[in-house]
């Protein structure tokens, strides 16, 4: 028994119900599996059967899986067995505990398929992760081939060419790197893209918001400066009430005062005129005693004087008579008389004197008298003038009392106390400007500082983010070329590799052959080419019209021989490997298979008998009987 390297062999196929077979137990080996038999015998349906149980769901006999169920049965089972012997303390396939592995395949009739595991149910994805690890594809073709898979592979494009190669040998990590670059790099592309064209929206928008933030701002200060003008108002109101308080109360001050200055001046002039009036009573007393003293001594003059003219008259007539002595009697009474006269002419001169003295006063005191008077009166109506304007003034007290009281609610409002000399008509002026302005600004949204503050932050985190994701470009593209790089150069390894094979197993049947790179630079077009020439031709593109059947199995069994030591899973297979070829190419092609699949587990289907044995190769035959395929291993 060959050793596979990891341990992993399939030991055993076990077929229930399963297209021809009723049931059969198939043992397979490490190293090369050749399977014969007739056509028609059921050695195609062995490898078909480990291909759907190794979850293989499109098959090329049938495209439903219950038409794969032998007729008349109602399920079939198909069993892969594994070796799962510990290795160096390591499980192959480290979910069983156990020396041997079992995958089976159920399908029912009725169209239900399911999986066991060691007797437990599996999905379709814990069967696939399984076998990936080991690098077995039961869909990659160059890993099985099934019959007339040689003709599909013919008909591949050669991008899908080289991926199956890249899979196969374990290089598909290198293109979905560049891939997943290429792809990283298209996401950052786009979202550059994605971020430029929010860029140019947001800072539209930007634009726009920041217009709007700017009317928003001189509203809110032509709002501000209009919350002022009113306070401003309301103060403005107040301190004109207030001041017109202290001018009412200045006023009542100057009032009262006046009031009782005016009280104090009407009692002073009454004493006054008690005392004028008391002065011309006693004038008058005195006037009519010097009166009386004028007129008793005018009286007595006017007597005297009488009597002196008597006494002339008298003595003039004694005179004509001669009589002296009456004369001189008459003169003597006559001087007396003048005597008398003359003192009565000094006292009435100073009567005189006295009463013009006296008249001279009284008209002085009159006066004085009369002006106490007037002036008494006049105090009396300033009296009277002063208690009105007073009451005015008390009147007015009230309502500017009562305009500060109404406003005592608005000075609340209008906050800290402004001091201001301007007029309420001013301020309201100023106030109807600001308003307009307010006005002509239009409409703007009351949530304008919240959106630009948004938009700005949204430019400048977008800002941030279009240098970042400019940076992670410009480092994605190195990153890309350089995967592409180690893509290129892995790949060109891998083909100048496989060329020292191919060449060599062409040439030994007397043709030629090549692989070569398509679009190196272009990994999603990048394909591999197969250049084969026969007979001295000069080769040219291996595809399914130029060459003949057998040119093209013999190509594509010689290219398959050429990746064999760099595959990665321990399993592969090929049905019907020497279908059209000549007999010294099958016999050739066979020969560098038993040298080249020693180290792998490798099932070889043919209808023909081989004349190049091995004690190595494994041989199993089919037979078909009565409707049931069987089958026999040949010791």
């Amino acid at each position: 028994m060959h050793d596979t390297g990891t341990g992993f062999w399939l030991k055993e196929l076990i077929l229930e119900n399963f297209m021809s077979y009723e049931y059969a137990r198939i043992p397979l080996k490490p190293g090369l599996n050749l399977i014969s038999g007739p056509n028609g015998a059921g050695k195609s349906s062995i490898l078909l059967a480990i291909s759907v149980a190794l979850g293989q769901i499109y098959t090329e006999r049938s495209k439903r899986l219950k038409d794969l169920i032998r007729r008349g049965s109602k399920i079939a089972r198909i069993t892969l067995v594994f070796d799962n012997e510990s290795k160096e303390g390591r499980r192959p396939i480290s979910v069983s505990e156990s020396d041997t592995f079992l995958l089976s395949r159920y399908m029912r009739n009725d169209g239900n398929y399911w999986w066991e595991a060691d007797y437990k149910r599996v999905s379709h994805d814990e069967v696939t992760r399984l076998f990936q690890g080991f690098g077995l594809d039961p869909d990659n073709m160059l890993i099985i081939m099934h019959q007339n898979t040689m003709e599909r592979f013919s008909m591949t494009t050669s991008q899908e060419k080289l991926k199956l190669l890249e899979e196969a040998v374990g290089f598909s990590s290198y293109r979905e790197k560049v891939i997943e670059a290429k792809t990283r790099l298209e996401s950052i592309i786009s979202e550059d893209e994605s971020i430029s064209e929010l860029l140019g929206k947001a800072e539209e928008s930007l634009g726009y918001w920041k217009e709007m933030h700017e009317k928003y701002l001189l509203r809110e200060e032509l709002e501000a400066k209009r919350r002022w003008l009113k306070r401003e108002a309301i103060w403005a109101r107040v301190i004109k009430q207030e001041t017109a308080l202290r001018m009412l109360e200045e006023q009542r001050k100057v009032k009262v005062h006046a009031l009782e200055s005016n009280q104090a001046e009407m009692e002073h002039t009454r004493e006054n005129i008690k005392i004028w009036r008391a002065k011309l009573d006693s004038w008058k007393t005195s006037s009519k005693e010097y009166f009386y003293e004028l007129l008793h001594l005018e009286k007595e003059h006017t007597r005297i004087d009488a009597l002196v003219a008597h006494y002339h008259e008298l003595e003039s007539l004694f005179n004509s008579f001669g009589k002296e002595a009456e004369v001189l009697q008459i003169r003597t009474e006559e001087e007396e008389a003048e005597a008398s006269l003359n003192g009565l002419k000094e006292a009435i001169t100073r009567v005189q004197v006295e009463l013009g003295a006296i008249e001279r006063s009284h008209e002085s005191n009159l006066e004085t008298y009369i002006n106490h008077r007037i002036k008494e009166e006049v105090l009396k109506v300033r009296r009277d003038q002063i208690e009105v304007e007073l009451k005015t003034i008390e009147d007015d007290l009230e309502k500017v009392k009562q305009k500060l009281n109404e406003l005592a609610s608005l000075k609340r409002k209008a906050g800290e106390r402004i001091a201001t000399e301007r007029k309420q008509s001013e301020i309201e002026a100023e106030i109807s400007l600001v308003t307009a302005k307010i006005e002509a600004q239009g409409k703007i949204p009351e949530e304008t500082e919240e959106i630009y503050a948004n938009y700005s932050n949204l430019f400048e985190e977008l800002k941030e983010k279009s240098k970042i994701v400019s940076a992670n470009k410009r480092e994605g593209l190195k990153e890309l070329e350089s995967r592409k790089e180690v893509w290129r150069k892995v790949t060109t390894d891998l083909l100048d590799s496989i060329n020292s094979s191919f060449q060599r197993i062409m040439g030994s049947i007397g043709a030629t052959g090549l692989a070569r790179l398509r679009n190196p630079d272009d990994i999603e077009n990048a394909g591999l080419e197969l250049l084969v020439g026969f007979r001295g031709s000069t080769p040219v593109l291996f595809d399914y019209y130029t060459q003949s059947g057998g040119e093209k199995t013999s190509s594509i069994m010689a290219f398959l021989l050429s990746i064999q030591q760099m595959l990665r899973s321990p399993f592969r297979a090929v049905d019907e490997f020497d279908i059209h070829m000549d007999p010294r190419n099958r016999e050739e092609i066979y020969k560098m298979m038993l040298s080249s699949m020693k180290d792998a587990e490798c099932l070889l289907i043919t209808p023909g008998q081989l004349t190049v044995t091995d004690p190595g190769v494994h041989v199993i035959v089919v037979q078909k009987a009565y409707g049931k395929s069987g089958v026999r291993e040949l010791k």
